[in-house]
């Protein structure tokens, strides 16, 4: 009668469960990292984007302008800024002149900024994820794009200072600094 008791019991056994719970740990502590490293190339990847698309919008802009723009918002124009995707202003790249503006889409979280030289024939723009850990950057001097791996700490902006200021008709990025050519 015993024996048909016990047959009866149906659960698992503390071993089971103890040997489950170890199972779903391992499998976590794999996989929270990965999922870390994951969104961290991500966000960098936002910013990527984002300075590659402003390298061919000051293409375009040059195009059109026979001159390369900087950034500015709505209402300052004349003033160079960093601009922060998405603003509740508009983004545009402007020679300053009237009527000289290109409206340019920014991912979220990403600030970026371009600078002209004072003839308006070179540019340089930066742009960084705020949760990124990288500062990316392209020059109109070549096609490459540059990132900084010692860069920004993650949680900071791309701030006016922190971009290379100096447009000229040299590479300011190639072999300048901690700079690397992707």
């Amino acid at each position: 009668m015993l024996k048909q008791l016990r047959k009866s019991e149906k659960g698992f056994t503390l071993i089971e469960l103890l040997i489950v719970v170890a199972i779903i740990g391992i499998l976590a502590a794999i996989a929270i990292p990965q999922f870390a490293a994951y969104r961290q190339r991500a966000f960098n990847s936002a910013a990527t984007n984002d300075v590659v698309n402003i390298q061919k919008s000051q293409a375009a802009f040059f195009t059109d302008w026979q001159q390369f723009g900087y950034t500015a918002a709505s209402g300052t124009l004349g003033t160079n800024v960093i601009l922060t995707g998405p603003a509740s202003t508009t983004e545009v790249i402007t020679s300053g002149t009237a009527g000289e503006l290109l409206q340019i889409g920014i991912s979220n979280n990403v600030t970026l900024a371009a600078v002209i030289s004072a003839t308006g024939d070179a540019f340089n723009a930066e742009a960084k994820h705020l949760q990124g850990d990288r500062t990316y950057a392209v020059d109109s001097d070549t096609t490459a794009t540059y990132f900084d791996p010692s860069g920004i700490a993650v949680g900071t902006a791309l701030v006016l200072t922190d971009v290379t200021a100096a447009a000229s008709a040299a590479d300011e990025y190639d072999g300048v600094g901690t700079w690397q050519a992707m």
